[in-house]
């Protein structure tokens, strides 16, 4: 399995890592925040299917400029998948015909299957991707939120989203014996863990105190 995080920038000379996109072999996008950015040698990245961990603006902010190059380029639709909560934001707040069109109704260009489909997951509830298993598991945020289990027949990674303290995706980390790799997300330094308490974001010091779960 192959996991590659997505520059916030199209600088090369930029560290600023403002937006959230995972990608897991080269067609699964972990959310959207920078996927609209960026663009393989020979035009769009191969990406046809979107997870969407929650509804945060640095985790959706490109989805409307992904999706209108995909509406020129692909035969076949995108398909997002995500909570019953996220698909209802970006339908009442996103893709409604005044911020963006709605990419529900509108057929791509070079096929008559809708641009943008949603489908619906739940917590606990796995679904399969390209030959991964993805487990949705619900973490601590100020907004409905998953963090996810991806597993293939060898190996599997565990992406937590933005979260507080929680115990649920530590368990499930723990009972995952051939998992490779664990995605944190840290949004705070030590000395703001008052903002980080109220925004249910991390900090080094929470993440430390998290990590003896695992054990």
């Amino acid at each position: 399995m192959r996991v590659k995080l997505l520059r916030s920038s199209t600088s090369e000379d930029s560290q600023l890592q403002v937006l959230t996109t995972f990608l897991v072999n080269d067609c699964i996008a972990i959310d959207s925040g920078s996927l609209g950015l960026a663009q393989a040698p020979q035009g769009m990245p191969a990406v046809r299917d979107i997870v969407i961990t929650h509804a945060h603006s640095d985790h959706i902010a490109s989805l409307p400029i992904f999706l209108a190059e995909a509406f020129t380029q692909l035969e076949n639709s995108i398909t997002v998948y995500a909570l019953p909560e996220v698909v209802r934001a970006l339908r009442s707040f996103i893709f409604n015909d005044q911020i963006w069109p709605n990419f529900e109704k509108i057929p791509l260009m070079n096929g008559g299957c809708p641009t943008l489909k949603f489908e619906i997951i739940r917590p606990r509830e796995a679904f399969e991707i390209n030959g991964l298993m993805i487990t949705p598991v619900p973490v601590n945020h100020v907004v409905p939120t998953v963090g996810l289990r991806l597993q293939d027949e060898a190996t599997a990674v565990i992406f937590t989203s933005d979260t507080y303290v929680t115990d649920e995706i530590w368990e499930i980390a723990r009972e995952t014996p051939h998992a490779k790799a664990i995605f944190v997300d840290v949004s705070y330094p030590n000395e703001m863990e008052s903002l980080a308490a109220t925004s249910k974001h991390l900090t080094p010091q929470t993440l430390a105190s998290e990590l003896i779960k695992l054990k």
